[in-house]
């Protein structure tokens, strides 16, 4: 076999079918393949209350995914686009159901009917929107402990060993402080599928980043703060990519604010001084029954929406110029981290989906090959040996060790490298990478990618840097030469 990484899978996995076409292991290859071809699946996972269904909604722009303590919070969900809207369950037993639901205005309602949340593997919600073109999100239930029901759930479906394999991609893990659960969480997920496994497809989040400092104003910069020395941290970074704080709240908030409520938020912002800053003082100040011609009950749906930082932060914002609902969302938005939280997902995992799906999918036929073997050694081993000489071949899934040994700060490049190796390293096309205009043509692309090969190939034979530095410039040459061989093709 010949080709990406990925083309090279998708021909293993179509083989293996072939060769076990009378077994029922064909309905799992179907799936795998259904996976491959598909988009990133990308689950959000954390202990309880840590802000998944929150951030998911913030990255599909609407309120879908329940947050309070309903029945489908203790289910895994995924959502995928789709042509209709639709929801269905799909079974442990085997097999799919469509399930009632509304939309009401804090999130969809799912009803299960007769069935009972045990009887549910995941339900799969399709829903007809462009946010969801690239990724698949999946919402687990809250992990508790490492024995409750609804931590089972989302540890059977998401963790894996040499038996049985992730049905994710990437994950990214929201943690409000680092707590053995997490550390015991991600060491479980952690993709395995590779010798010399890195964290290349998991991020950490650092959430409900605004609630530091209670709420001050300067509490998303705090947590920038914890968030950089969690990044550090040799625990964590053995674990996930990187940390970036978030206050997924607002995030949610800002990409679904209604003008009612910048009307509220002006309403405070017009009251005497002294009066505002009592109000904002504390959460027990703000909903105080006399402290506003507000109703109460309209300034606890506020707390509700945007938390006393996001109060704050938007009462400000009016006071500077910003008045209308669509003068505040992107100011909320920008605030709330998730931009950067976007641009993290669109520079470490979308460019890389392919090659993330591919270890995934190696992983589960690999298991497969595992289960077969007491029947069918020889195929079990052809299996194997062809999944070996993937691993240990193909050069994508060298640039992904390679840019997590450089992110994590494992390896500190010499200077002038460090944004090199990064263009080279995150999949950037050829030109770009190289530092070309993207209609660079074919020998231009060649002699670049010759330079590059020598250079890196120099240092990846210094006898005085280490292991890990040589690693990561071995990587960068062999990138160097899938680049120079494919302008030489195209060059005729």
């Amino acid at each position: 076999m010949s080709g990406s990484v990925h083309d090279q899978t998708l021909a293993l996995v179509r083989v293996v079918r072939s060769q076990l076409a009378s077994r029922p292991d064909v309905a799992d290859l179907d799936a795998i393949e259904a996976r491959l071809t598909g988009p990133l699946r990308v689950a959000i996972a954390g202990r309880v209350k840590a802000g998944k269904s929150t951030l998911l909604n913030a990255l599909v722009g609407a309120r879908l995914a329940p947050t309070d303590a309903g029945e489908c919070t203790k289910i895994v969900s995924q959502y995928r686009q789709g042509p209709l809207y639709q929801v269905d369950a799909e079974l442990q037993a085997g097999g799919r159901q469509q399930l009632r639901f509304t939309r009401e205005e804090n999130a969809l309602d799912v009803q299960l009917g007769g069935l009972h949340e045990d009887d549910v593997r995941y339900l799969d919600i399709q829903w007809p929107t462009s946010k969801l073109e690239r990724v698949t999100l999946i919402d687990t239930p809250g992990l508790e402990s490492l024995n409750d029901e609804n931590s089972r759930r989302t540890r059977d479906f998401l963790e894996q060993d040499e038996m049985r394999t992730t049905e994710v991609d990437a994950v990214i893990y929201l943690m409000r402080h680092l707590h053995t659960t997490d550390v015991a969480f991600l060491d479980a997920y952690m993709d395995r599928s590779v010798p010399e496994s890195s964290p290349v497809n998991a991020v950490a989040v650092l959430s409900r980043a605004d609630e530091v400092g209670a709420g001050r104003l300067d509490a998303m910069e705090s947590a920038r703060k914890i968030a950089e020395r969690y990044r550090t941290n040799d625990q964590v970074r053995g674990l996930a990519s990187t940390v970036v704080p978030l206050a997924g709240l607002l995030a949610e908030t800002g990409l679904t604010l209604r003008e009612e409520e910048a009307a509220s938020l002006r309403s405070i912002a017009s009251m005497p001084d002294a009066d505002r800053q009592t109000l904002l003082l504390s959460v027990g100040h703000f909903v105080d029954v006399s402290a506003s011609d507000l109703t109460a009950e309209i300034r606890t749906e506020l707390l509700g929406r945007f938390g006393l930082f996001g109060v704050r932060l938007a009462v400000e914002a009016i006071r500077d110029g910003a008045t209308t609902a669509s003068d505040l969302a992107p100011i909320l938005t920008e605030a709330s981290g998730l931009r950067e939280l976007e641009a993290l997902l669109q520079r470490r995992f979308l460019p890389r989906a392919r090659v993330l799906q591919s270890r995934t999918a190696l992983g589960a036929v690999r298991g497969i090959a595992k289960r077969v073997q007491p029947d069918l050694p020889e195929v079990a081993a052809s299996i194997e040996r062809e999944i070996e000489r993937i691993e240990a071949t193909t050069v994508e899934f060298a640039q992904m060790r390679a840019a997590h040994l450089l992110a994590s700060g494992i390896v500190t490049p010499r200077a002038g490298a460090a944004d090199d190796l990064d263009d080279l390293l995150l999949f950037s096309p050829a030109p770009r990478a190289l530092g070309l205009p993207d209609d660079a043509a074919p020998h231009a692309v060649m002699a670049a990618a010759g330079e590059a090969i020598g250079r890196w190939r120099t240092l990846a034979n210094d006898t005085l840097v280490s292991p890990s530095d040589a690693e990561v410039y071995e990587a960068a040459a062999r990138t160097a030469e899938t680049m120079y061989l494919a302008a030489q093709q195209a060059a005729g």
